[in-house]
């Protein structure tokens, strides 16, 4: 088992690959993706270089990787806003809740973690390892199913209506996350993105 080179280091328990990828998660939150490289990471959990080639065959595994485990942290803020959005007697304003919150996380994980947001769509040559990273995708669908068993959405809208929603806010959260809209009007604009999914979707 390889053993870290100095004490304080990430790297514990034999689980280098996990600690590698929290490495570069710390570092691209920090610096941005310039920053990351296999020899800054390996620093950081230290090991040497040749240690990393034992678990991502270069850096663009370990991108692919780092991707992924973004996307999964933004499923998972979503989900979670989702679970505690506010409740009505209303399915229909239920399903309108929910669908909205999940909005708001994505939104939300961007304004929070720029860096990170960025690297979480960036093409990647290698498949990840790591599973669950479409979450956010499948709460996606979920609501829009949940939309439609409400009667809000017809059978030819479901088909559209991931794609319209996803690119509508990830247009916004991406906005926020590059500060071209002021913090003042980040909740504004974000009703009038929802405003306009539900225009183009809702039945009338």
């Amino acid at each position: 088992m390889l053993t870290p080179q100095r004490k304080g280091s990430d790297y514990h328990h034999g689980d280098l690959r996990h600690a590698a990828i929290m490495a570069a998660r710390s570092l691209v939150a920090s610096h941005g993706m310039a920053a990351l490289g296999l020899r800054k990471v390996s620093e950081k959990v230290a090991v040497s270089p040749a240690a990393l080639y034992r678990h991502f065959e270069d850096l663009e595994q370990l991108r692919a990787e780092l991707s992924a485990q973004v996307r999964i942290e933004i499923g998972e803020l979503m989900v979670a806003k989702r679970d505690r959005a506010a409740k009505s007697k209303s399915r229909r304003r239920n399903a309108i809740l929910r669908f909205e919150a999940l909005g708001e996380g994505y939104v939300e994980y961007a304004k929070k973690n720029p860096r990170l947001f960025e690297i979480a769509f960036t093409p990647c040559d290698k498949e990840p390892l790591a599973k669950n990273s479409d979450l956010a995708h499948r709460a996606l669908e979920e609501s829009v199913h949940e939309l439609a068993a409400a009667g809000l959405l017809s059978n030819k809208t479901v088909e559209i209506a991931p794609m319209l929603a996803w690119s509508s806010v990830h247009g916004l959260a991406t906005l926020i996350a590059q500060d071209a809209i002021p913090a003042r009007e980040h909740n504004a604009a974000l009703q009038q993105i929802f405003q306009g999914v539900q225009l183009a979707l809702f039945k009338r």
